[in-house]
C-alpha cells in the first residue's frame, strides 16, 4: 500500500461496516488512509478497538471471492500460529462483505512502520519459517504471474511503443532487454507444495513502532514452493550483499524453515513477479489518460529498471546461501 492521494470517495456508514463484521459500536472511520492498485484502507474504530477496512477498487466476480475466501483462511491459520499479521474478520464466514454496495474486508489494527528493505535479517528469516511452518494444501493451479516470462518478442514490443510514445525511460529499457530476455532463461513452472504468501515484499512484511515484525495483505497466496518464496525475501531483504543474504537464510534454517535453495529456477518467482510487476507499470504508463495515472506508473518504471535482477546477481544470491 502508499500513502492515499486523491482516490475516489466513496461513502461508507461506519456502523454497517462494523455491524457486518460484529465488531460493535463504530465511532468513526476515516477517509482513505493508504492505497495499492487494487485497494484502499480505512481507520475504523469501534468501542471493542481499531480495525483496518479495505475497499476494493475493482469488482470481485466469483472467482475473486472464492480467492479471498482460501486466502482469507490461509491467514487465520497463520495468525492462529503466532504468525504476526492484523488477523482477518469475517462476516457470516465469509471473508469479504458487501456494505453500502461496496465489498469490503476488515482485519485488526496493527499500526506499521515504513517499508524497509534493510530490516534486521535475522528476524526476517525466523518469520518468514514460521509462516512456511504452516502447512496449507495447494489448492488450484499456479497463475502465470509466479512463473511465466514475459518473452523477448513482449518486451521488444512494449520498447516500441514506449519509443513511439516519448517515453523518458526508452533508452534505459532498450539497454536492459538483452539481459532480462537473459535471466528469464531461468524460468521453470512453480509446483504447488503448499500455500503460501507469495507477496513478500517489503510493502506487505515491515516493523512496527514496538520493534516487532508483522506480515499482511495475503490476498495473492496460493500454490507455491517455500523455496522459490525464500529465494524471494532473500533478494528483497538481503538487497545484494552476501552477508545480509546469508544471514537471512541462515536463520531461516536455523528455524526450522522447510525451503532450500539449490540452483538457478530457485529464483523463478523472483524474476517472474519483478517482470510482470515492471511490464504492468510499463502497460498502465502506455495507457495512461492522465498526468496523475502516468506518473504512478512512472514511479513503479523506475523501480524496476533502476534495480532490475539479472543472471549475475541470481548467481550472486545463490553463491551466498550456497
Amino acid at each position: 500500500m502508499t500513502p492515499a492521494a486523491s482516490v475516489s470517495r466513496v461513502t461508507l456508514d461506519a456502523q454497517a461496516v462494523a455491524d457486518a463484521f460484529g465488531l460493535g459500536r463504530a465511532e468513526s472511520l476515516s477517509e482513505p488512509v493508504a492505497r495499492g492498485e487494487l485497494g484502499q484502507i480505512r481507520r475504523l474504530v469501534t468501542d471493542r478497538g481499531g480495525w483496518a477496512v479495505k475497499e476494493s477498487l475493482e469488482p470481485f466476480d466469483a472467482d475473486d471471492l472464492a480467492a479471498a475466501q482460501t486466502s482469507g483462511e490461509f491467514h487465520t491459520a497463520c495468525v492462529d500460529a503466532g504468525v504476526p499479521s492484523p488477523a482477518p474478520q469475517t462476516s457470516a464466514g465469509r471473508y469479504v462483505a458487501e456494505v453500502d454496495g461496496e465489498q469490503v474486508q476488515a482485519y485488526t489494527w496493527v499500526d506499521l512502520e515504513d517499508p524497509d528493505p534493510l530490516l534486521d535479517p535475522e528476524a526476517v528469516g525466523a518469520l518468514v519459517a514460521a509462516l512456511h511452518d504452516v502447512r496449507r494444501p495447494a489448492r488450484g493451479a499456479v497463475d502465470a504471474w509466479f512463473e511465466a516470462p514475459i518473452g523477448q518478442r513482449e518486451w521488444r514490443a512494449v520498447l516500441k511503443a514506449s519509443r513511439g510514445a516519448g517515453a523518458p525511460f526508452a533508452d534505459h529499457l532498450a539497454e536492459l532487454v538483452p539481459a532480462l530476455v537473459e535471466v528469464e532463461s531461468t524460468l521453470t513452472p512453480m509446483s504447488g507444495v503448499q500455500t503460501c504468501h507469495l507477496d513478500l515484499w517489503a510493502d506487505n512484511l515491515r516493523a512496527t513502532p514496538t520493534d516487532g515484525l508483522c506480515v499482511f495483505d495475503f490476498d495473492n497466496a496460493g500454490p507455491g514452493d517455500p523455496g522459490r518464496e525464500l529465494a524471494m525475501v532473500v533478494f528483497e531483504f538481503g538487497q545484494g550483499d552476501p552477508g545480509r543474504q546469508r544471514r537471512l537464510y541462515d536463520a531461516y534454517r536455523e528455524a526450522g524453515g522447510p525451503g532450500r535453495l539449490t540452483g538457478r529456477t530457485d529464483f523463478a518467482l523472483t524474476v517472474a513477479q519483478l517482470h510482470h510487476i515492471g511490464h504492468r507499470h510499463l502497460r498502465m504508463w502506455l495507457a495512461a489518460r492522465d498526468s496523475e495515472a502516468r506518473a504512478r506508473s512512472l514511479a513503479g518504471i523506475d523501480e524496476f529498471l533502476s534495480r532490475p535482477f539479472l543472471l549475475p546477481d541470481l548467481d550472486s544470491a545463490l553463491d551466498a546461501t550456497t
